[in-house]
Order: C-alpha cells, then sequence, then structure tokens
C-alpha cells in the first residue's frame, strides 16, 4: 500500500512501490508526480537549446515551456500513466488502508 502525498518524479518515483500483489497505490490531492518536475526539468530537457540562447531569450522560452506544460498538468491525466488507483482525500487515508489490509489478509489465507 502506497500514498503519494507530495512530490515523486523520474526513476525514483517508478520504484518507490513494490509492484507484487496485493498492491494499491493512492495519492493525496496535495501530490505531484512524473517523468520530471517542472521547476529544473525544463532546463535540463532544454539544455542544449538554451544554451544556444541569450540569457533574456532562455529565460523567456523557460517560462513560455513552463506555462504550455503548466497547462497540460492534471493529477488525473498522471494518475493513469502512473496506475494510481485513487485521488483520495487525506482524511479517508485510514479508512482506504483498513479496507486494503483486510483484502490482503485474506488474500494470504486463501494462499
Amino acid at each position: 500500500f502506497s500514498v503519494i502525498v507530495r512530490r515523486c518524479f523520474g526513476v525514483a518515483g517508478g520504484g518507490w512501490t513494490d509492484r507484487g500483489n496485493p498492491d494499491m497505490r493512492v495519492a493525496w490531492p496535495s501530490g505531484t508526480w512524473g517523468s520530471l518536475p517542472l521547476e529544473g526539468g525544463i532546463e535540463a530537457a532544454f539544455k542544449r537549446t538554451l544554451s544556444h540562447l541569450d540569457k533574456e531569450q532562455a529565460d523567456a522560452m523557460i517560462q513560455e515551456m513552463k506555462e504550455k506544460l503548466e497547462n497540460l498538468k492534471s493529477p488525473f491525466k498522471s494518475a493513469a500513466a502512473f496506475a494510481i488507483e485513487e485521488i483520495v482525500d487525506p482524511r479517508d487515508t485510514r479508512a482506504i488502508l483498513s479496507e486494503w489490509l483486510e483484502m490482503a489478509y485474506r488474500k494470504m489465507n486463501r494462499s
């Protein structure tokens, strides 16, 4: 059982949970995850292009990319891409964990 409560990116983000059975991944609305964070990620992804621009042009390009990508961000799209079962209200986490524990216990006793 895993809960994303804040930030989770890249390969480290992909390895944050055991993919075995039974497994459940949920996220709080405060969680942000993906392949690369926008802060610093744009600079890393476009390093070569940015190196050919002067500082003013580079800053303008970074700002433009941030605005475009910010408009594409959606916790629901990310949840689907990263196999997150639900985005949950943090107050419901304990109840969801209890349900998962009951399911895992039943599954283990069948084996």
